[in-house]
């Protein structure tokens, strides 16, 4: 059995010659138009799928941002829940309106942050699935890179026994 392409030498492998070959052949490679090819096409698709990741960590943290804000609206309605009269007549004073028209208006504006944190939700399942599907692609692709390395292997292999005939 061969390894690196080079063939045990009485039972034993030189490790010198195992570190030029390894050496020579990743040279090879990086001059190989296909391999590189194939290699930037699978460096790309992992970016995508890293990046589609980075997608659902900032979807997630939207919905997060969301629900506080909820939380945060509501506290300043059910504040307004049983105002004093002098402070309600106050806050009509200056405002226009009365503590029951804040409570509802704050209320409202929940209502319309939790529908936002809903959307968002889908939204995080949504780039969710987008970055599971980038992945899995990628993760095939890595079949096509390492069919590639054999390739440009079998080539590199051919050329140095070509070498040493020509020798």
């Amino acid at each position: 059995m061969h390894t690196f392409g080079i063939p045990p030498r009485g039972g034993h492998l030189n490790p010198f010659q195992i570190m030029s070959d390894f050496k020579n052949f990743n040279a090879y490679l990086d001059e190989d138009p296909a391999y590189q090819a194939t290699l930037k096409n699978h460096q790309q698709l992992w970016q995508e799928a890293r990046n589609t990741e980075i997608e659902v960590t900032f979807a997630l943290r939207r919905v997060s941002r969301l629900m506080m804000a909820v939380d945060v609206v509501r506290q300043q309605q059910f504040k307004l829940e049983e105002l004093p009269e002098e402070q309600d007549k106050m806050l009509e004073e200056f405002t226009t309106d009365s503590g029951e028209v804040w409570f509802n208006q704050y209320g409202q504006a929940a209502d319309d942050i939790e529908e936002a944190a809903v959307a968002a939700c889908a939204m995080v399942i949504e780039v969710r699935a987008k970055a599971k599907a980038k992945k899995v692609e990628a993760q095939k692709h890595c079949t096509f890179l390492d069919y590639a390395r054999e390739q440009a292997r079998e080539v590199f292999n051919k050329q140095q026994e070509e070498a040493k005939t020509d020798a």
